[in-house]
C-alpha cells in the first residue's frame, strides 16, 4: 500500500462504514462512479469485512475477490455466513513456506465446498487459488 499511495495515477480514500450495515460507506457507489468517470480503469473496494449483513458491496462492483486467510480456525466460516456464494474468486492468502500447507488444506476445503453453491452465471464458476502476493 505505501509503494501504491505514491502512484501519481493511483487515489485511495479510507472512508470508514460509520456503522452502516453493508461493509461500506453510504457514499461508496458514488465514489465509485466517480472514479470511473476520472477515467480510473481499476477501482478497488476493501470493505470492513463481510457477514451475514455485509454484502452490499456485490451489488457496487464488477469482481468480487474473497481472501481468506489460512490458520485462522474455522476455514469453511464464510460459507456459514453466506459470503462465498457472493464471491467471484476466493483467494487463499498467505501461500507461503511458513503455511503453504495449511493453505493448499483450506483451498481444497473451498474448492469441495464450492461446487455445491449455485453459479451466478452459467458462463462463470468462482476460482477458488492460493495467492503469496497479490498484483494488480
Amino acid at each position: 500500500m505505501p509503494e501504491l499511495s505514491r502512484d501519481p495515477n493511483a487515489y485511495i480514500r479510507s472512508s470508514p462504514n460509520k456503522c452502516n450495515l453493508g461493509g461500506v460507506t453510504r457514499t461508496t457507489l458514488e465514489t465509485i462512479l466517480l472514479c470511473e468517470a476520472a477515467n480510473f480503469d481499476v477501482v478497488l473496494v476493501e470493505t470492513v469485512g463481510v457477514g451475514q449483513a455485509e454484502h452490499a458491496i456485490v451489488n457496487m462492483v464488477d469482481c468480487m475477490l474473497l481472501l481468506i486467510p489460512p490458520g485462522s480456525g474455522d476455514e469453511l466460516q464464510g460459507l456459514k455466513k453466506g459470503v462465498v456464494e457472493l464471491a467471484d474468486i476466493v483467494a487463499v492468502t498467505k501461500y507461503d513456506k511458513d503455511l503453504m500447507q495449511e493453505a493448499r488444506r483450506v483451498k481444497s476445503e473451498y474448492l469441495s465446498a464450492t461446487k455445491f453453491i449455485r453459479k451466478k452465471s452459467k458462463h462463470w464458476a468462482p476460482h477458488v487459488n492460493n495467492e503469496n502476493n497479490i498484483k494488480i
